[in-house]
């Protein structure tokens, strides 16, 4: 059977990278936005679930109902899922890092975060490169997005260079201890230079600042070597499916 959730503190001893988007539906959900469970006759939790936007995102225990889970997305209708585990043949598969470097490398560059303080102007050139590649909706990103900032649960920051914002990397959704590292970009003629590495530093050192020693990221097979390098190691994988 698959229920709302109802309390934060049902996610306690989840142990899953995926934890902080489920989280996130869960804290800051609007409209269908929300967060579920499954349960077993006895009432124990089996699955965790959660939607976006019609984006969900699924935590699997051996005892999961995946056939229940398959027609519960069908009724909501769900445009992707990311799970910790395959839902169908075709499910893409990414690789899942986490961070195990040491990040104290000397940045003598000039960064900027993304605070409680910052203004639109500055949400709209954060935004400008996060979606540099892409086209979105910011007032619906910048609703959902400054508060999690304000609440500390996301991190942003940039890299300036000649009074221009270059690199980015973000961090839109954290829980407890635990954190997603995604939108990582830096602008085309400002590439080969070294700039993501530094700004994924950074935010690593900002997040260790907040006591969040669980940092993860997922990306596509031909990012594995850079991510490699950077300190981060493979732990396995995260799947997305786009059709059910």
């Amino acid at each position: 059977m698959i229920k709302q959730m109802e309390k934060f503190e049902e996610l306690n001893g989840v142990k899953s990278p995926l934890i902080p988007r489920i989280f996130s539906a869960f804290k800051y959900k609007s409209g269908s936005d929300n967060a579920w469970k499954q349960v077993d006759d006895n009432g124990k939790i089996i699955a965790y679930l959660s939607s976006v936007d019609g984006n969900f995102t699924l935590i699997t225990t051996e005892n999961t109902d995946y056939e229940e889970i398959k027609d519960f997305l069908g009724f909501c209708g769900c445009n992707s899922i990311v799970s910790d585990v395959p839902i169908t043949s075709s499910t893409k598969s990414y690789a899942l890092f986490k961070f195990l470097g040491n990040e104290d490398t000397e940045i003598t560059q000039a960064f900027i975060g993304l605070s409680k303080d910052s203004t639109m102007n500055e949400y709209k050139n954060f935004y400008s490169l996060i979606f540099a590649d892409a086209k979105g909706a910011f007032d619906l990103w910048y609703c959902d997005f400054s508060k999690k900032i304000v609440n500390n649960d996301a991190k942003a920051i940039c890299l300036k260079q000649g009074g221009n914002l270059v690199s980015i990397a973000t961090v839109p959704m954290i829980y407890k201890n635990t954190a997603i590292i995604s939108g990582v970009y830096t602008l085309k003629d400002f590439r080969n230079k070294g700039y993501s590495r530094l700004t994924i530093y950074k935010l690593i050192e900002e997040l260790k600042k907040e006591n969040i020693t669980e940092t993860y990221l997922w990306c596509e097979k031909h990012l594995e070597e850079f991510y490699n390098k950077l300190g981060f190691e493979k732990v396995g994988n995260i799947y997305m499916e786009t059709e059910l």
